[in-house]
């Protein structure tokens, strides 16, 4: 007992000669990381206000009390905070700036103590958009480049890529009207579609390959394989149904592509009724 009055009367006489700033940083994990503002009151000259860090500590493993123990010298006092949200890229300048000025850090100093704030609580929070990091703070003029490369590279190739689609559309869409008379031309409709459906799984596009797969069923439908294409299109109806966003495009998609199947289906029992019919008629003249 006597040693933490002890403890407690040094502390007193320490926030009575040097008011101390703690800052506590909480990331998108919920880590907690501490500095602290302090100003060095010996240098008559000029106030120098040093910028240290306290440590980092996990949130699951430091309750509310240790986290006051923390923050006052493993004493357990009280102190008095302010509570604000900060996007990721804002504080990465904020710590930058506290790090490098010390005018800004008496700035801020003055202007929460002034306050009676005793601790800044920051949370980290995602920034509304995103930014590319064109080059990293330790890397050299290679890994610059090699960097610049990837990201071009990337680029190029999503545009070729969606120029190649363009043009595969167009070869398939004409080889699928002509293969309403012409089964070859069916036959290469659904090997185009087969092309697009390797992009798709290249880009990694889940509803580009659906659609992909729809194409392909319309050649199946050309070619009298109605089971297979049967199939396929309800396979694609209810991965479109799975999803919290449902693709109307795609449902349509479906829907007309389902439509065409059972005029084929109709179209295939009139013929079969009809073959039946002349077979009747034959056998009834023979008699």
């Amino acid at each position: 007992m006597s040693i933490v009055i002890e403890k407690q009367n040094k502390t007193n006489l320490y926030f009575s000669s040097v008011m101390v700033l703690i800052i506590c940083i909480s990331d998108y994990c919920r880590q907690k990381q501490y500095f602290q503002i302090s100003a060095n009151l010996n240098d008559k000259a000029d106030n120098v206000y040093k910028f240290e860090t306290l440590g980092m500590f996990q949130t699951n493993s430091v309750t509310k009390k240790d986290a006051s123990f923390i923050c006052c010298f493993n004493l357990g006092r009280i102190v008095r905070r302010f509570r604000t949200k900060i996007n990721g890229i804002a504080y990465f300048y904020l710590h930058k700036e506290l790090l490098q000025f010390t005018e800004y850090r008496k700035i801020l100093y003055t202007h929460l103590v002034m306050k009676g704030v005793q601790l800044l609580y920051l949370q980290i929070v995602q920034p509304p958009k995103q930014i590319i990091d064109w080059k990293w703070w330790d890397a050299t003029e290679i890994q610059t480049r090699n960097l610049n490369a990837m990201l071009t590279r990337q680029l190029c190739e999503k545009i070729e890529t969606d120029y190649l689609m363009s043009w595969l559309s167009t070869l398939g869409g004409g080889f699928s009207a002509l293969g309403e008379q012409f089964s070859r031309c069916a036959e290469v409709a659904g090997k185009i579609s087969m092309r697009q459906l390797y992009i798709g799984i290249h880009l990694g596009d889940p509803f580009l390959q659906a659609r992909c797969k729809l194409y392909y069923s319309v050649s199946l439908l050309q070619i009298g394989r109605l089971r297979s294409a049967k199939y396929v299109i309800k396979e694609q109806y209810n991965f479109a149904l799975s999803h919290q966003e449902v693709d109307e495009r795609l449902l349509k998609m479906c829907k007309g592509i389902w439509q065409r199947l059972q005029y084929e289906y109709g179209l295939k029992l009139k013929k079969k009724r009809q073959r039946e019919n002349l077979l009747r008629d034959e056998g009834a003249g023979d008699k």
